[in-house]
Parts: C-alpha cells; structure tokens; sequence
C-alpha cells in the first residue's frame, strides 16, 4: 500500500523538476543519485533521506513554504498516543486515514445512510461496529468507538480545518443502536451543524434521484498546490484514489452537484429538528423515556 504522505511529497518533487526543465536522468545526477532512486521519489515508493530532501530543495530552488513542505511530508510522522494502545486492533488503512485526515484542510464527504465518522457519537458508532464489523468481538468494536472518538476530539481542537458533510436523509431515520440511541445521534447532528467549521447538509428524500445514487465517498484537500486524496470504505477494503485517477476526478465532480441538489445548511437544520420532533413524538406516544423505548 502506498504512503499517501510520500506520494504527495513526490508530487512537489516532480514539479520542482518539470519546473527547472529537468529530465529525472538531469535531476538525479543534480542531488547525487541515480535515475532509480529518483523516479521512487517522485512515485512515493519508498521514503527519501531528508539529506536528499534538502539536496533537492537546495538545487531546484524550492521556495521558503515548499522547502518547509518537503521536509514536514519526508519525516516520519508520529503515532498520535491514542494509536497506540490500538495497535493489531485497527484494520492497516485506518491508520493512513488517520494520517491524511489529519494533515486535511477541507473534508468533503457524502454520506447517505449514516453519519460521517467525525459526527457519530459513541454510542452510535458502538452500535454500528457491533453490526458491521466481521469479527464484532468486544476489544474490536471498542477500538473502533476510542479511535472515532479521538478523530473528532483531534478535529475539534484544531482551526484551520474545515468538514462539509452532505447526508441522505435516510441516515435520520436508521435507528442504529434503537430509539434512544437514535435520539442523541439527532442531537449531536443538530448541535455539530452550528459549528463554524463544519457545514452539514442533508440529501432529501423529495429531491428524487441526484448524483450519488450509490456509495459512499470522502475527498480529502490539503492546500492550493497538493493534490487531493479520496477514499472509498467498502464491506470489504478501504480504498485510496490519487490525482492521477479517473475515479478521483469523477468524486471531484460529483460532490458539487450533490452540494447543489442538498438542502442548504439552515434548511437541512430545520429537516433534522422535524425528524428529532417526530421521534420524541412517537416515543412519548408509546409511553415510555426514551431509555426504556429501545427495550
């Protein structure tokens, strides 16, 4: 599996070459290695010596922000604490998301029967990996609720990210772990849309047919001049698109239109706090608190 940090950083290689009007045979002998350990670099094969890094921030002119770009992607990042305990637990490509989720400056996401992971509460998301997951064993499926958990806390803390979320309407009514369950997942939704950098919009039912009529989806942008990631999450793998995908470009078009035909943030706030009112209507018709309802 390809480390998407390296890629991206053999991506500002490759234009710091295209832009000094090298051949990678030019570039390699430049910095002092031969073609095939250049054309790994560029293709995020394997990771470079930061002295190689700096040898070609140094003779390709790489400005001030690139230079300082090159040097971040080239280090090995560090483990955030809450991996660790999680080691063996997690699936491999959770902790590249991890990794690029963190590094994201927009996170564009369409969702149509459930929450986005960042907006799932815990015990939404316990009752979703008891359903899901193969091996729904107890260790397992609370790895899985502490790493969500900690996703969100590392992106709440930070201001210069930024989550648009657009969801089906089904994932409103899907009552993922029962009525009570149900109910605080509406909430958190309700409360999360107000956030300033999190825009939330649902796809509803009325609307008809739109431009995602099947799967899941997630685009990961970073800044102006790094190409953005997507990621696909199947029952059964975990997928990651670059720039050089036709699949990558078709979510890039797509996530516009379903932005479009989506109710606008307000109005989608106005859909959820209906459907919130009609579950405590229904639950209070039954007679029961809603911790008893799901009995």
């Amino acid at each position: 599996m390809l480390n998407r940090r390296l890629v991206r950083l053999g991506g500002i290689v490759k234009r710091l070459r295209e832009r000094a009007d090298l051949t990678q045979a030019e570039a390699a002998e430049l910095i002092g290695v031969n073609r095939g350990t250049w054309i790994s670099m560029e293709n995020g094969t394997r990771r470079p010596q930061i002295s190689k890094i700096l040898a070609v921030a140094d003779k390709l002119e790489a400005t001030p922000g690139e230079r300082e770009k090159l040097l971040a992607l080239a280090a090995k990042p560090q483990e955030p604490g809450w991996m660790r305990p999680l080691r063996g637990r997690l699936p491999e490509a959770y902790s590249e998301l991890i990794e690029i989720e963190r590094d994201a400056r927009l996170i564009q996401a369409w969702e149509p029967t459930m929450p986005h992971g960042l907006l799932q509460t815990p015990n939404y998301a316990r009752a979703h990996a008891r359903r899901s997951l193969l091996e729904a064993t107890d260790e397992r499926v609370e790895a899985r609720v502490i790493a969500r958990v900690s996703r969100q806390a590392t992106f709440t803390a930070r201001d210069d990210a930024h989550l648009s979320v657009v969801l089906g309407e089904a994932a409103l009514h899907y009552q993922v772990g029962g009525p009570d369950v149900h109910h605080e997942q509406l909430q958190h939704l309700l409360t999360a849309s107000h956030q300033p950098n999190i825009t939330l919009q649902i796809m509803p039912f009325a609307g008809g047919a739109h431009a995602c009529m099947m799967g899941s989806f997630t685009i990961f942008a970073f800044t102006d001049d790094d190409p953005p990631v997507g990621y696909l999450e199947t029952p059964a793998s975990d997928y990651f698109l670059d720039d050089e995908t036709p699949d990558l470009a078709h979510l890039l078009n797509t996530y516009p239109k379903l932005k479009a035909d989506a109710l606008p943030p307000a109005e989608s706030r106005e859909l959820i706090t209906t459907t919130l009112q009609h579950h405590e209507r229904r639950t209070q018709q039954n007679g029961l608190p809603f911790a008893l309802a799901q009995e």
